[in-house]
């Protein structure tokens, strides 16, 4: 391997150890390197992506998922996560939009479908909000763990649709959601529990 190649994997492996150890500011730095002594940008620039989401840099970290898909258009992941970002800026049109995109590369990709319910909620489509809810809920109650994101951003945002569905909030809010007492139910577990 040439001198730069080993470079850019010590370099991406050190931001890897550093975000993984909560290091977030260091990892990016690492990341940085990475990026300049030639690492995959793919990989690179989800993982500098995924520091800058964690420390709610949105709009850093959109640029780097956007560049991120720019390196591998059939990736779910870099998808995923910018809708992870623009769901923390509260735009929860293009987080349905990148959402769609993820399950469209990815059709089991299941927290992104859960995701997708939420920004549509949160945007007031509340039909195509009630269809992803009910296509998860089976897939909850088999494993709630699974549903947790790394950055709370969904559990945060389902919070805030869930005090509609329950009466918490204004009626003149949002209009409640089309769901049964017991998927109501298998929610707010989740939210608790995940």
């Amino acid at each position: 391997m040439p001198k730069k190649t080993l470079d850019a994997t010590a370099a991406f492996q050190e931001g890897q150890l550093l975000f993984i150890e909560k290091k977030i500011k260091e990892s990016i730095e690492a990341f940085t390197n990475a990026l300049e002594a030639g690492s995959d940008p793919f990989m690179t620039y989800l993982s500098r992506g995924s520091a800058y989401l964690q420390m709610k840099e949105t709009d850093y970290a959109i640029n780097d998922f956007s560049k991120a898909i720019e390196a591998n258009k059939k990736s779910a992941r870099p998808y995923y996560y910018r809708g992870m970002a623009y769901m923390v800026k509260s735009d929860y049109g293009k987080a349905a939009d990148d959402l769609s995109k993820a399950l469209e590369l990815a059709p089991k990709l299941l927290a992104a479908r859960f995701a997708r319910a939420v920004a549509y909620a949160r945007s007031g489509k509340l039909d195509e909000a009630s269809s992803d809810l009910k296509d998860t809920i089976p897939e909850m109650e088999a494993g709630l763990e699974r549903f947790a994101d790394n950055y709370g951003i969904v559990k945060t945002e389902m919070w805030k649709v869930m005090s509609q569905l329950t009466g918490e909030a204004a009626e003149a809010e949002a209009p409640g959601l089309e769901l049964t007492p017991e998927e109501v139910e298998t929610i707010k577990k989740w939210l608790v529990e995940g």
